[in-house]
């Protein structure tokens, strides 16, 4: 396993705020605040390349293309779920459906037009949020997308029909991250309200879909291990994104952006963040995991495409799932890796950047692990073959749905102690890392790691800032965006 920075030019030097890798894998798309789209082509080198020695990079990176149409800062970039579209939204409230063309734009100030190698051009652009776009998610079945605003709503928009089929209402705050169930019953939003929305619909035989109410989730009765009542930090959270993510089978939902504390009311010192898992059994009840003992608060998470095999191993699995399931949860200044067989994460990545982290991607192979900083800079970790695992088939859906006794009407502690020893997946579970994991230094490979404590660690100082010109394949990380975080602009209680 290799970890590296990748020093190129990505956005003139500004903060680069999404990455995702296109399913089929030929594509890398990036967004920024300079207000564009640019697609990289992204291979794993071999390890006797020559040219990987020359380099230092555990991976090859070409410039594909870069798309110009919005107006502001690019918030969220993400490939439909055949790869043949890509969509786009950020600060210009507006969304753009791009497909690759013969012929491409001819907007104002595209730059690098010699030395593109590929032509995308706008299949149509949605407006209706009246401000500031921040995530955004496809429907399994391409038609469909999923978006989320600081103007406190979500919008399903259909994309044969070219409009808004639905807006949710419900939130108070920003709406900052969704989601959409890849067994197409449910979609999930996020909000710095301190909440999760879950919403199930249904398609007609016309294929239009039909929202049901909305299932809330913000806080849970006090127990023994916790004092907090919320289950989410609230708008004081600087962070523009909670990008919350179901699993590839639709077995899980897990939101970041999470907080309890031991001991103590919210706002002390003992405050931890953590990500909340909800299984598909009880996701419109309440979660029974949380991963835990994170330096910085989580901003978002997403999954490994595929399913693997379990490792052998005498100790008792973590979730009873008939195979093994990999996520990545990206605090502010870290990347955390797991699996639903075990508690302890399979290694931690830190470091690697001077800002807070943005985004995350994993490659369609699952080999290979981007994350994006407002740095300026994309990082990525390059996985050696079955290094995580061996790669099975997502089972059918009967085999993967998990069975409770839980009455929703029943308290939550009371539904703890109701439970039967065999039924783990219903109980709240702390999946425990150590509060400090050991620092990835740049430029070094490194192996699979489990974190350790260490209560004296240094804080990195930001480098001051080196002239250089646009050309240059380094840029500083001192040239990222002054842009004003959320709860500068709007504070409600």
């Amino acid at each position: 396993m290799k970890a590296k920075t990748i020093e190129i030019n990505w956005h003139d030097g500004l903060a680069i705020y999404s990455v995702d890798y296109s399913s089929d894998g030929i594509r890398f798309a990036s967004a920024g605040a300079d207000t564009s789209v640019r697609l990289w082509s992204i291979k794993r080198r071999a390890d006797n390349s020559k040219d990987n020695n020359k380099t230092g990079l555990p991976v090859h990176i070409e410039f594909l293309s870069e798309l110009k149409r919005h107006s502001g800062p690019v918030n969220v970039v993400r490939f439909s779920p055949s790869g043949e579209y890509l969509a786009s939204a950020g600060d210009d409230s507006c969304v753009i459906i791009w497909k690759r063309s013969i012929v491409g734009e001819s907007a104002f100030g595209r730059d690098n037009a010699e030395f593109e190698k590929e032509s995308w051009s706008v299949v149509h652009m949605f407006h209706g949020h009246n401000k500031e776009i921040y995530d955004l998610a496809w429907s399994p079945c391409g038609e469909y997308i999923i978006t989320a605003s600081i103007d406190n709503t979500a919008r399903v928009w259909s994309i044969g029909a070219r409009s808004t089929i639905h807006v949710f209402t419900d939130h108070t705050h920003y709406v900052q991250g969704v989601a959409w169930d890849p067994l197409g019953e449910y979609v999930a939003t996020q909000s710095s309200d301190r909440s999760v929305a879950v919403y199930h619909y249904k398609q007609d035989s016309q294929r239009r879909l039909h929202f049901g109410a909305a299932k809330r989730h913000y806080k849970m009765n006090k127990t023994a291990e916790s004092t907090s009542t919320r289950f989410y930090h609230d708008e004081n959270l600087v962070t523009f994104f909670r990008r919350l993510s179901f699993s590839p089978d639709g077995t899980f939902l897990i939101t970041p952006a999470g907080v309890m504390t031991a001991g103590a009311e919210d706002g002390d010192s003992n405050v931890m963040h953590c990500a909340f898992i909800y299984p598909r059994n009880t996701i419109r009840k309440h979660p029974i995991a949380h991963t835990s003992n994170h330096n910085k608060p989580t901003i978002a998470v997403r999954w490994s495409r595929h399913a693997y095999q379990l490792r052998p191993t005498k100790k008792a699995k973590l979730f009873t799932l008939p195979h093994r399931l990999l996520y990545a949860v990206a605090s502010q200044e870290a990347i955390y890796i797991y699996d639903t067989q075990q508690s302890k994460p399979l290694c931690v990545v830190s470091g690697m950047h001077f800002a807070p982290i943005t985004d995350v991607s994993w490659s369609h192979d699952g080999r290979m692990l981007a994350f994006s900083s407002a740095d300026g800079y994309c990082s990525t970790v390059v996985f050696d073959e079955e290094e995580l695992g061996v790669i099975g088939k997502l089972p059918a859906r009967e085999s993967i749905t998990m069975t409770t006794s839980i009455d929703n009407d029943i308290p939550y502690e009371q539904q703890q102690q109701q439970q039967h020893a065999t039924e783990k997946d219903v109980v709240m579970m702390d999946i425990s890392s150590p509060p400090q994991p050991t620092r990835v230094e740049k430029r070094a490979a490194i192996a699979t790691v489990t974190p350790q404590a260490d209560k004296t660690k240094k804080r990195r100082i930001a480098p001051t800032l080196i002239s250089s010109s646009l050309t240059s394949s380094t840029i500083s990380p001192s040239s990222s965006t002054s842009r004003i975080f959320p709860n500068e602009t709007q504070n409600q209680g």
